[in-house]
This record gives structure tokens, C-alpha cells and sequence, in this order.
């Protein structure tokens, strides 16, 4: 499928006018599916080659949603030995289920391990946060020029960064969005959610299948939007100053399939 061009299409979360409550259940859902799958095991094999080859134990996460999966990637680094310290950030960030997060990790994890979270605005394309950025499932989002400058900024920042997506191919495309719209059917009753937040779920599931079709929806384009390694090459190529990284493009054998570029400064 990489030979077919990237189809730069709207993801109905991505939306101004989808409503923010509608936008986080959409996210805590895709959270949820993170825990389901386990692709953690997959996700962080790319972020552990980062840190084997000098990138910085602190981990700034970009587009974090409602958390992501680098929580649970840190709790699996952890029982390999690798301590890290992740800052979740978010250009709207979900301030209550940061927080969250940092409680669990707390309650799991000893001090060398800590979750914090910026409150404010972080724009993935021109970050000051200093650490090893990580973007999960969310770089497809980005048109060329914005992702070309998400990379540029973090070299000229001299940041390493880990960019992990799923790779675009026919199989991921025609059986994962069954798959995630299963996921979401299935667990939404045991979803944590404060009361009222819970029921809309229910009802936006069951009764108005509103969050269903929008995964379905919106996993269809996210394949078609997905980045092939040759376009991730050619982007890499094109950066100022791109010879002073080092440059890894692959793919994890696995389940999730997942696609991983790795930057660290030389």
C-alpha cells in the first residue's frame, strides 16, 4: 500500500466543531485500546533504542489525548531497568486525565519513574520543552509541511525524538477499523469515568452509536493518512542540518505494526 500516495484527508475528532467531551471519550477510547492490544510490548522498542543510543531519559510526549500509551510503555521500560520521566503534553491538553495518569503511575511505579504534565498549550511543532519527544498514533494528523516541521524543530533544538504510527498496508487498513469499532463496543461498560461522563458514553455507544462510527470512521482515514517509510525518508532528507542526527526508519514485527522513525543528535 506505501506505493499508493497519502491521502490527506479530516478525522471527524480533529474537527473544530466536534464537541471537546465527545473529542475526550474518543480519546480515552483509543487509551483504552492502547491497554487492550498491548502495544506498549511493540511501542516501546523504538523508544528504548532512542535511549540505548544517548537520547535523553526525559520523555516530553506530544499530542498526548488523554494520556497515550507512553505511561504504559514507562511501565514496561521500568521492568527492563530503564527509569525515565515522562511531561504529557497536549496542544489541548486534557488537564483531569493527566492527572490521572500521574496518580496511577504513582501508585505503580517508585520515584525514579515520575508523570508529570504541562497545563498549558505545547505546539508539536515548535516545542521548548526540553527531553526526547515521543508522538504515538498521532503523526499521521500532520500534513507534510507541519510534520517536516515537527522533525526540523527538533533539530534544531538538538532534541532526540521517537515518531511511532502504524504502517500504512491493505491488511491494517481493511481489518483494524472492525477491530478498534469491536474494541470500543465491547468496552465501554468498564470504562472509569465520573458519572454523568459515563452514561454519555453509554448513550453515545449504544443508544446513538456515535462514538463507534467515529472510530470506524476515523480509523479508515488515519490508514489512508499514515505515513509509508519512503515518504518518512524523503521528509528526513529534506531537513537543515539533518546530517548532524541520526537517522532510524523500521518497522516491529507485531500486532499493532508498528512504523517507527528515531532522531538523535550525533
Amino acid at each position: 500500500m506505501e506505493w499508493l500516495p497519502r491521502v490527506d484527508f479530516v478525522e471527524l475528532h480533529d474537527l473544530d466543531r466536534t464537541p471537546a467531551v465527545l473529542r475526550t471519550l474518543h480519546t480515552e477510547s483509543i487509551t483504552t485500546i492502547y491497554r487492550l492490544t498491548d502495544a506498549a510490548r511493540e511501542y516501546s522498542r523504538p523508544l528504548a533504542l532512542a535511549l540505548r543510543s544517548g537520547a535523553d531519559h526525559r520523555i516530553v510526549d506530544l499530542c498526548a489525548g488523554s494520556g497515550g500509551p507512553v505511561p504504559l510503555i514507562q511501565r514496561r521500560l521500568h521492568r527492563d531497568g530503564i527509569h525515565t520521566q515522562v511531561t504529557l503534553t497536549d496542544l489541548v491538553p486534557n488537564v483531569p486525565a493527566f492527572e490521572r495518569v500521574a496518580r496511577q503511575n504513582r501508585r505503580r511505579l517508585p520515584s525514579c519513574c515520575s508523570v508529570d504534565h504541562v497545563p498549558t498549550p505545547v505546539d508539536a511543532t515548535d516545542c521548548r520543552v526540553e527531553g526526547t519527544r515521543t508522538i504515538y498514533g498521532a503523526f499521521h494528523h500532520f500534513p507534510p509541511p507541519l510534520a517536516s516541521r515537527m522533525l526540523q524543530n527538533a533539530v534544531d533544538t538538538r532534541q532526540p525524538i521517537v515518531v511511532v504510527d502504524t504502517r500504512r498496508s491493505f491488511v491494517y487498513a481493511l481489518f483494524f477499523p472492525f477491530f478498534l469499532t469491536l474494541a470500543v463496543l465491547l468496552a465501554a461498560p468498564f470504562q472509569r469515568n465520573p458519572l454523568p461522563r459515563y452514561l454519555l458514553r453509554l448513550a453515545l455507544t449504544y443508544l446513538v452509536p456515535v462514538l463507534p462510527f467515529m472510530m470506524f470512521f476515523d480509523s479508515v482515514v488515519s490508514f489512508l493518512r499514515m505515513y509509508g517509510r519512503a515518504e518518512l525518508r524523503r521528509m528526513v532528507d529534506g531537513l537543515n542540518g539533518t546530517e548532524s542526527f541520526t537517522w532510524t526508519i523500521g518497522v516491529e514485527p507485531g500486532f499493532t505494526g508498528a512504523q517507527y522513525l528515531v532522531g538523535v543528535p550525533r
